[in-house]
């Protein structure tokens, strides 16, 4: 049988973007989104409060470039992406695990603040089949 790992998320970025240069010299932008379910009020008169989760985003490539030129604290982007979860070992050798997003694609979705500011999207390295139509 079939599976499928893709997540996606809208949300707010938490803190700027941290850029590294990996092992290969690719770009790879990491940070963290968050993303609420808004709180309500039930029939009996009890109030269900806001859940806000954190999401670890990470992108490799041009992706990543476009990233650290565009996207910042207090950023709203809509992400696709697979679920990762990794293990390392601590400075007190304990092994701990985290969950990322690998992300494919992304949409910048602030409103830009000028009529000369176009919005970033990107879909990570693959390449748009119309670009070879010469019209």
């Amino acid at each position: 049988m079939a599976s499928v790992n893709q997540a996606t998320l809208i949300g707010f970025v938490g803190d700027e973007p941290k850029i590294v240069q990996t092992r290969n010299n690719k770009t790879m932008a990491s940070f963290s989104i968050a993303t609420t379910e808004r709180g309500y009020k039930k029939q009996d008169g009890t109030v269900v409060e806001d859940i806000t989760d954190w999401h670890n985003v990470i992108f490799f490539g041009k992706p990543a470039e476009i990233i650290q030129r565009y996207v910042h604290r207090g950023s709203q982007l809509y992400v696709q992406g697979k679920m990762r979860t990794r293990s390392y070992v601590d400075k007190d050798n304990i092994t701990r695990y985290v969950t990322e997003i690998i992300g494919d694609n992304f949409q910048l979705l602030d409103k830009p603040s000028n009529s000369n500011a176009q919005q970033a999207s990107t879909t990570a390295q693959y390449p748009n089949p119309d670009d070879d139509i010469p019209f």
